[in-house]
């Protein structure tokens, strides 16, 4: 079974062609946002059509979730012993334990937490934690700022690099313009 290929140029040889080759982008460029816009457009239309019973039936299970956590809670003798949870007919409820975490204590903040480690010193070092890292946008600020030669900042194992990247950015309205008049052509 053999494949048709077509083979592009490897290069273009003319302006002329590359004016070509751009109007070519430009035009592909335009009915591509016309495709992009076009699934928007469906997309917005079936949310919009499933999001209120959506959102309705969401509703309805909070509340029943509620109903069902509050009889959990007012019977407490129906769960077997050593277990928070209870197989039902149509499923099982329960109660899950979280991860442990941190929480300030009343007229506590964070800020006063770190204060009062600190002040334990020793014992407690191991409770604050230090993250050093290299500050780039300093080094990078100081570099384009003139504060630091170009290239002085190799001696820190670093170099300011820009990349270069090719781009192609069709105008886009007048392609539009020229596809409109080829249609009406």
């Amino acid at each position: 079974m053999s494949t048709n290929r077509i083979k592009l140029p490897t290069t273009i040889i003319t302006r002329a062609r590359a004016e070509e080759i751009l109007g070519e982008i430009a035009t592909l460029t335009i009915e591509q946002r016309a495709q992009k816009n076009e699934l928007d457009r469906e997309l917005t239309a079936a949310r919009e059509k499933y999001e209120a019973p959506l959102t309705a039936l969401g509703k309805q299970i909070e509340e029943k979730t509620a109903l069902l956590e509050s009889w959990a809670s007012a019977n407490p003798a129906e769960f077997p012993k050593q277990r928070k949870s209870i197989d039902l007919l149509h499923g099982t409820i329960g109660y899950r334990t979280g991860t442990p975490k941190l929480k300030t204590l009343a007229k506590w903040t964070w800020d006063r937490v770190l204060e009062k480690l600190r002040g334990l010193g020793a014992p407690v070092a191991g409770f604050i934690r230090t993250k050093e890292e290299v500050n780039k946008e300093a080094i990078i600020a100081a570099v384009t700022a003139g504060n630091m030669l170009v290239g002085e900042e190799r001696q820190f194992g670093v170099a300011v690099v820009q990349d270069e990247a090719f781009f192609v950015e069709p105008k886009l309205e007048l392609q539009t313009a020229r596809t409109v008049q080829e249609i009406a052509k």
